[in-house]
């Protein structure tokens, strides 16, 4: 196990291969009548499908759980499809819903391999929104949109094109190469087929779902304003992870968190320009079988960064995306070897200010090493698999104020705070809201409503209790916003705008305990605030322990396209895809599955400071509640969550939650 903390969503690692039987062809040239010569495009490709049947799809149910977690080795495209002979490939326009417009506008067959050409008539152009389809029993159909020459019409195709309508693009208004450089990530990675459509949709699903999720939100919105966010800016992240040795009753669960600096700059044409300066980070983890002998490890680290700059993509709807390159790493020593998937960040921006938020979902995997006694090196085994690590974080990027005072701090914040705790004896969460009131750099605490896990080798016990106010609490705070510690390093900041801060913290010693904080505050509204008709991101984080001995230790996240719709004054529905990886134990497998939630009912009461609690009852078996505050404008909500047994009453699962206005 061990270190690593940049950014990635991706699920699965990404070869350069090409999906193979892909036809290419060019404009053809023919003579009018009058005779003029006539450019027109021919369209072809390969049409693949499991058993090269288009397959009865089967309505799935409202969640929808897939048990298999691997990044897989990098190997060839989509394995187990077979051509679909002999099917009638149409050519139509189709509005944002996927539903037809018009008459076909052409018509063509496929052959015994599969393959099919047609020509586009005069007039149509390659868009978004030209698809080639073949139908198969009971109206079942795969589709592929039509932006290149050569498309290929298969699971993949179909499943790109429903993300894209279901995040409501404007298939029309697509720029094209953004739609083919989308199809070919996801051809490229290694995937199985099922027996039929229902399982190929099912795999998709798992393995690609949340990387395709969000670069479709990337891609589906014209270019933004990069001016409007350029600044120099805070990073900050809190990561939880968990880990597994396979099948030798090893693994450990750690917390990650890192601070840094950076400058945003405009580059025109919805690209900015991230250049980091400065990392201070750090990791810890409790490793072992179980509970009763654990290992602790601490570290922390900073860095200068030199020649860290990215461009990155910004657009219309506020969403900053970033994508790396996937990575291999081997130990000098030839202990461990990692590979890692190719890294997207995607950040969301809270509307019209220089506050944006990512919730990240990251994997490796670890392999055994290979000795090259020719050169003393050491190289990663390819099918020596030896583990896997899944990582969540919660990051923050923050503009620096230019000159910040005392009076530039006043009011009231609404405050919420999580706490994980990895030390010999067990493991602690705790959570924390209460309002804090500024003046100047001095605050008085209110009351806090706190609540607690503490994990060990005799089970789990869960503690709600009242933390007491404090009055006259001084903040050593800089004039770039910057937070200083009782012993002098940074610990968190405040915004250029004055209305977010963040703490940001850990503390420890190697073989002894491991700790880490962070702190969210939002400045509060001075009158009722009317939430109704406003759709939010949620940006989920939770760890659930069961109460019993050496219990399930699971790892929930919500997937970023995850939006909670405020219908009326006191209920809304939420729709999206929680991810969740499990493991029994400390040391046991790691599994990850998908949740789908579909118009999900939940009540919630907001008060007129913005005190705001969400209660999403889950059934029989329990309700989760999200506690804390909304901004000034409702534009930003941080919370604290907690998971409440219906048998027993008591939480066995705490978090924090963030809640992004994204409203249209």
């Amino acid at each position: 196990m061990g270190n690593f903390k940049k950014l990635a969503l991706a699920v699965a690692i990404a070869s350069p291969l090409v999906l193979a039987g892909c036809v290419n062809s060019d404009d053809n040239s023919s003579s009018s009548s009058d005779g003029t010569t006539v450019n027109q495009t021919v369209v072809s490709g390969t049409a693949t499908a499991p058993g090269g049947l288009v397959a009865q799809f089967e309505q799935k149910n409202v969640f929808e759980v897939a048990l298999n977690f691997v990044v897989p080795p990098v190997a060839a495209a989509i394995t187990g499809l077979e051509p679909v002979q002999g099917a009638l490939v149409e050519l139509i326009r189709v509005d944002n819903e996927g539903n037809q417009i018009g008459d076909v506008l052409a018509t063509s067959q496929t052959s015994i391999t599969g393959d099919y050409e047609l020509t586009l008539p005069q007039g149509v152009n390659l868009a978004g929104d030209l698809i080639v389809r073949i139908t198969g029993q009971n109206g079942n159909e795969l589709r592929a949109q039509v932006v290149e020459q050569a498309v290929n019409i298969s699971p993949a195709s179909e499943f790109v094109l429903r993300k894209f309508i279901e995040q409501g693009a404007d298939l029309g208004e697509l720029v094209v190469t953004d739609i083919v450089e989308l199809s070919g990530k996801v051809e490229e990675f290694d995937l199985t087929a099922g027996a039929n459509l229902d399982e190929m949709f099912e795999t998709l699903e798992r393995e690609v779902g949340a990387f395709v999720e969000n670069e479709v939100a990337a891609v589906s919105a014209p270019e933004g304003d990069g001016a409007s966010i350029a600044g120099n800016y805070f990073s900050a992240a809190l990561a939880i992870e968990l880990g597994d040795e396979d099948g030798n009753g090893y693994g450990e669960v750690a917390h990650d968190m890192w601070f840094g600096e950076f400058s945003v700059t405009d580059q025109g044409s919805g690209t900015v320009n991230l250049d980091f300066t400065q990392e201070d980070s750090a990791y810890g983890d409790m490793y072992g079988t179980d509970l009763q002998t654990p290992y602790i490890y601490y570290s922390v680290d900073s860095e200068v960064l030199e020649d860290e700059s990215f461009a990155v993509s910004f657009n219309a709807d506020g969403i900053l995306t970033a994508e790396g390159e996937f990575e291999e790493e081997v130990d000098d020593d030839g202990w461990e070897a990692r590979r890692m998937p190719a890294v997207t960040y995607t950040f969301q921006q809270v509307k019209n200010t220089g506050l944006l938020f990512a919730l990240s979902h990251e994997a490796a995997v670890s392999y055994e090493t290979i000795y090259n006694e020719s050169n003393d090196t050491y190289s990663l085994d390819p099918d020596a698999k030896k583990g896997d690590d899944v990582m969540r974080s919660l990051e923050v990027f923050s503009r620096k104020p230019s000159n910040l005072t005392a009076a530039d701090l006043s009011g009231n914040y609404g405050r919420v705070w999580f706490e994980g705790s990895l030390f010999g004896g067990g493991i602690e969460m705790i959570t924390e809201i209460n309002t804090v009131t500024f003046d100047g750099f001095t605050v008085d605490v209110g009351e806090a409503e706190a609540h607690s896990l503490f994990v060990s080798a005799s089970g789990v016990e869960y503690a709600p209790w009242t933390e007491p106010a404090e009055s006259g609490v001084a903040l050593d705070i800089q004039s770039d916003g910057t937070i200083l510690g009782e012993e002098g390093g940074r610990v968190g900041f405040v915004n250029d705008s004055t209305d977010y801060i963040d703490f940001t913290e850990s503390s420890g010693a190697n073989e002894q305990e491991a700790i880490f904080g962070k702190t969210m505050l939002v400045k509060l509204p001075e009158s009722q605030l009317t939430l109704t008709g406003k759709t939010y991101r949620l940006m989920y984080l939770a760890m659930h322990y069961d109460d019993q001995v050496n219990g399930d230790i699971a790892m929930t996240a919500s997937q970023f396209n995850t939006l909670m719709t405020m219908d009326s004054a006191a209920d809304g529905t939420l729709n999206g895809r929680f991810s969740e990886a499990v493991k029994n134990g400390l040391g046991g497998d790691i599994a990850v599955g998908v949740d789908q939630v579909s118009d999900f009912g939940f009540d919630y009461t907001i008060a007129a400071n913005g005190a705001t609690e969400i209660t999403i009852a889950d059934g029989d078996s329990g309700t989760t509640v999200l506690d804390g505050f909304f901004n000034e404008d409702a534009s930003l909500g941080v919370f604290t969550t907690r998971y409440m047994e219906s048998d027993t009453g008591n939480a066995d699962e705490l978090g924090m939650a963030v809640l992004i206005d994204v409203t249209e």
